[in-house]
């Protein structure tokens, strides 16, 4: 599923199972769908919830199977992907393979823990893994390990979503 901007991120809110949100620099959406493994014959323009349906379909048709739904978009030269259920994209073999020749970063929140996690990924290779319980936290990331402002830019409202933790201006 291919959109733009945030509007569908900001849509979903609310999410009680957990999810994991994805960002590569440089890539578009379609190439983090690719690189994410992705089905291509089910990429499309779609609302959360004609992803929701889709997801409910392709599960039943084995309801032993558990099937990863990913939307994509793009902002300030990042592609972001985000699975509302399933965390397939947090596993170190699909960030190994998704950051080559490229950066990463990794939010997620497992329902079941309770946690958020936020990892950093250069050219295939692990730089950073940590649980993150406020925006704020991740303010330092751009000294410690050069991020650069346009991800923190990202980052900040989807860890505000992870973490039900919102700022409030005065």
């Amino acid at each position: 599923m291919i959109g733009d901007g945030f509007r569908w991120l900001v849509e979903r809110a609310h999410f009680p199972v957990g999810f994991c949100a994805t960002f590569a620099r440089g890539m578009s959406p379609e190439e983090l769908l690719d690189r994410l493994g992705c089905d291509p014959e089910h990429t499309a323009v779609r609302i959360a919830m004609d992803a929701e349906d889709l997801r409910d379909d392709l599960t039943a048709d084995d309801e032993e199977t558990i099937v990863a739904v990913v939307r994509s978009g793009s902002r300030a030269g990042w592609a972001f992907g985000l699975e509302d259920v399933t965390l397939y994209a947090a596993d170190p073999r699909v960030l190994s393979r998704v950051s080559v020749g490229t950066e990463v970063a990794s939010l997620r929140r497992d329902a079941a823990h309770g946690e958020v996690w936020f990892e950093l990924w250069r050219d295939g290779r692990p730089v950073e893994h940590r649980v993150v319980r406020d925006p704020d936290e991740l303010t330092d990331l751009e000294d410690e390990l050069g991020i650069d402002a346009p991800v923190l830019e990202l980052l900040s409202p989807t860890v505000e979503l992870l973490t039900g933790f919102a700022r409030w201006d005065d």
